[in-house]
């Protein structure tokens, strides 16, 4: 892929993980009437505004470049949770899925790092820094 089509790839995704993550929060800490339904069913109503704070953060670090490993884990943490929420109540779990989905993709194509092993990059880091 070209560097260009994949600069604009990778910023397009990031910036449409970003809507879809900040109008979530932004839901949950305006307490929208369908989602204090749902969270009073699951029984997590109390957290709900912890919950959007949570994802406002994550976000934030994810698109951050020195947080962006950081914000990597908490997000996929954080919609991995989301899934296993979703599965245990007997609802759709794609959703999360499908945001995990994107997550992933874009880190990947902002830093391929992430997902090599341990010792490859410690490697590098003890090369690195003999030199």
């Amino acid at each position: 892929m070209k560097n260009k089509s994949k600069l604009a790839l990778t910023w397009s995704l990031s910036v449409l993980i970003t809507l879809i993550i900040t109008t979530a929060a932004t839901m949950k800490l305006a307490g929208q009437p369908q989602l204090v339904e749902i969270y009073s069913k699951i029984g997590l109503l109390q957290y709900m505004s912890i919950l959007g704070v949570a994802e406002l953060l994550f976000v934030a670090l994810f698109l951050w470049p020195r947080s962006m490993k950081l914000g990597f884990y908490l997000l996929t943490g954080y919609f991995g949770g989301a899934m296993a929420v979703e599965l245990s109540h007997g609802t759709i779990f794609i959703i999360p899925g499908i945001i995990l989905t994107l997550i992933w993709i874009t880190a990947y194509l902002r830093d391929a790092s992430i997902f090599r092993p341990i010792e490859k990059q410690v490697s590098k880091l003890t090369t690195a820094t003999i030199l």
